[in-house]
């Protein structure tokens, strides 16, 4: 469900509906799902809120829960009422209606929460008429409802006229179409039979010779929503339209994408995806550790007790009360069982040396065909022409491969995985981007982007050895910070508690912002996840531990050999930033080589492997 909603927010969706359940001690109730959406997804959430089974005083303590969890919008609905045992059973009425709700948030929260509420464009089927629905539609507005959301149609004429009928009305809300496409067959047939809703012949018709054809159900039900959603959004009926999914979100993208209302956002406000105004208190936040860059989820997850969050400067960190994070299988795109031969397929039956898990990584960089003809995904396949991606490596919880800017550096990280410096994160220099660039520029327009570059690898102890004494000895402007699996070596070159920041621009009228930073003591809180990725999220590829290779094979131990012996390496160039990366793009556009990068990956990259060759016993780089 998380990896979903990440997926619909970075088309540019303005919010995410749950239906309400109140137990947030369980992982699958709404209101757990919508925090989750809310800190993980940083998407805005609106619950779908019932009273009718609920006393007042129950209802009020959901409304201060959801506040105490930051979500600030409620769909208020009466709510379902058990069914009647028998045909002369007294008819049940409700003890309490969404007006009542509507009045309860108005009393008790004032302008906190944005209030919806439903419309029904057929009428409500337990109301005395149509026209008296639309007057208790009229008094629900009249309470504090500042937004209708209407039940599924199958008729853009019905929508239409619904909304006609508002207006003369006296409503002057939004009134948002709920559009449900038909999936299936039967499912159509069982939502409209829940809903009292009547599926026009006309339809019934389409449907008679396709029912048992999923695919084709499914081709037509996008058509048709599309042709409606387009008719009531170019003649302005619409204002915008509420898609129900029903946790199948692919009609949905599909529709969205042909009406050119799924799109990806231009800008980045940071070089991370900040939650903006959707948190209360993670909306200031502006400064992270780096290390987390591919990892945002499980950051987010070891700080969600914070109480506040850095904001302007990370400032010296003398001891971040980082959460323990033993759940990693809640960020991570995890493979399933039936899907074990084809990664084997791709990433060979055997991993026979470190030099062929230096190939995965390099792979992943480039996106070039591996050695059996195919191109490889760790998790999820996506087929084009038979061929497969390297879309993401363990250490990732979204598989959207490689960030843009790494085309700028790819081709010293290739040169340094294919030689066993196994690299993790990165970026290059920048000096003076503008903040519109299309591949690191970030903030608001008219401002200016700076980077020191950055590499962050998983390197043997040998080649470390001799790298750190050659920058020891000629490169003393580039820090580096390096740790093994167990912590007994801890060393670095810079101040052991100052934070370097490692990003940070220019804006008019603003402070200068640093968004990112290299901070050594999380660094060594970020250690642990980092060694238990290739054991947990390589070798274990599922939840349930099940193993890609045997624990007594040779690629197991391949594996197991670089968890227990490399170690982690950080690299951050203070040298004076000399080079813009435009001449850098230009040049790598007219296919000249990639100079201009400032020291740390031009420099130290090729510097490790010149000096590291030509050290005795340095097996790692030169060993097969």
């Amino acid at each position: 469900m998380v990896v979903r909603a990440t997926n619909v927010r970075a088309s540019g969706v303005v919010y995410n509906g749950r239906r309400f359940s109140a137990n947030l001690t369980r992982e699958t109730s709404s209101s757990s799902i919508a925090a989750g959406c809310l800190d993980y997804c940083r998407m805005d959430t609106m619950l779908h809120m019932t009273c009718t089974q609920y006393t007042k005083e129950q209802t009020i303590a959901h409304l201060e829960q959801s506040k105490r969890i930051g979500l600030r919008n409620i769909l208020a609905l009466r709510g379902d009422l058990p069914p009647n045992t028998s045909s002369d059973a007294p008819v049940i009425k409700p003890k309490y209606m969404a007006l009542d709700m509507i009045k309860w948030i108005k009393e008790e929260f004032g302008d906190y929460f944005t209030i919806a509420c439903s419309g029904y464009p057929l009428g409500h089927p337990e109301a005395v008429s149509y026209a008296e629905d639309l007057k208790y539609l009229k008094a629900k507005v009249d309470a504090g409802a500042q937004l209708i959301v209407t039940q599924l149609f199958f008729e853009a004429e019905a929508y239409e006229r619904f909304v006609r009928d508002c207006r003369e009305m006296g409503i002057t809300v939004p009134i948002l179409p709920g559009i449900m496409p038909i999936q299936s067959y039967d499912s159509i047939r069982r939502i409209a039979q829940l809903s009292q809703l009547a599926i026009p012949d006309s339809i019934l018709a389409d449907l008679e010779p396709i029912k048992h054809d999923d695919d084709a159900v499914r081709n037509y039900g996008r058509h048709r929503a599309i042709e409606m959603c387009r008719r009531i959004l170019s003649n302005g009926t619409a204002p915008a339209i509420h898609m129900y999914t029903m946790n199948r979100e692919g009609s949905c993208r599909e529709i969205l994408q042909e009406l050119g209302l799924w799109h990806k956002r231009p800008m980045r406000a940071l070089p991370w995806e900040p939650h903006g105004v959707n948190h209360p208190l993670r909306c200031k936040e502006d400064v992270r550790p780096i290390f987390w860059s591919a990892r945002p989820k499980s950051y987010i997850y070891r700080t969600r007790d914070w109480d506040d969050f850095p904001n302007g400067r990370w400032g010296n960190s003398s001891s971040p009360a980082f959460n323990d994070l033993h759940d990693y299988y809640l960020f991570n795109l995890h493979s399933t069982v039936n899907e074990k031969d084809k990664l084997r397929d791709m990433f060979g039956h055997e991993l026979r040396s470190i030099d062929d898990v230096g190939r995965v990584f390099a792979r992943y960089i480039d996106q070039q065909d591996n050695e059996h003809g195919v191109k490889a995904t760790f998790t999820k396949y996506h087929t084009t022409h038979n061929h497969f991606q390297v879309t993401t490596l363990p250490w990732n919880e979204q598989e959207n491969g490689v960030q843009a800017e790494t085309s700028l550096i790819s081709d010293d990280l290739v040169w340094c995985n294919e030689r066993g410096v196994l690299t993790l994160n990165s970026q290059p220099s920048v000096n003076g981007a503008p903040s519109t660039d299309p591949l690191v520029g970030w903030g608001k327009p008219g401002g200016y982007c700076y980077q020191k570059a950055y590499l962050e690898c998983f390197i043997s102890a040998e080649n470390a050895a001799s790298l750190l004494e050659f920058i020891d000895e000629h490169h003393p402007r580039i820090n580096y910070h390096i740790v093994n699996k167990d912590g007994s070596m801890d060393r670095s070159n810079a101040e052991a508690t100052t934070p370097i920041a490692v990003t940070w621009g220019v804006f008019p009228g603003a402070e200068i912002a640093q968004p990112t930073v290299v901070d050594p003591i999380s660094f060594r809180v970020w250690r642990d996840e980092a060694y238990d990725m290739w054991m947990k999220n390589w070798c274990g590829f599922d939840p349930f531990r099940a193993y890609l290779y045997p624990a007594d094979s040779r690629s197991h131990q391949v594996i197991e050999e670089i968890h227990n012996s490399f170690c982690l390496l950080t690299l951050v160039c203070r040298q004076r930033l000399r080079a813009s990366v435009h001449p850098v793009r230009r040049r790598a556009r007219d296919g000249g080589e990639n100079r201009d990068l400032s020291n740390c990956i031009s420099d130290s990259n090729r510097l490790l492997v010149s000096q590291g060759s030509r050290s005795a016993g340095n097996q790692g780089l030169t060993k097969s």
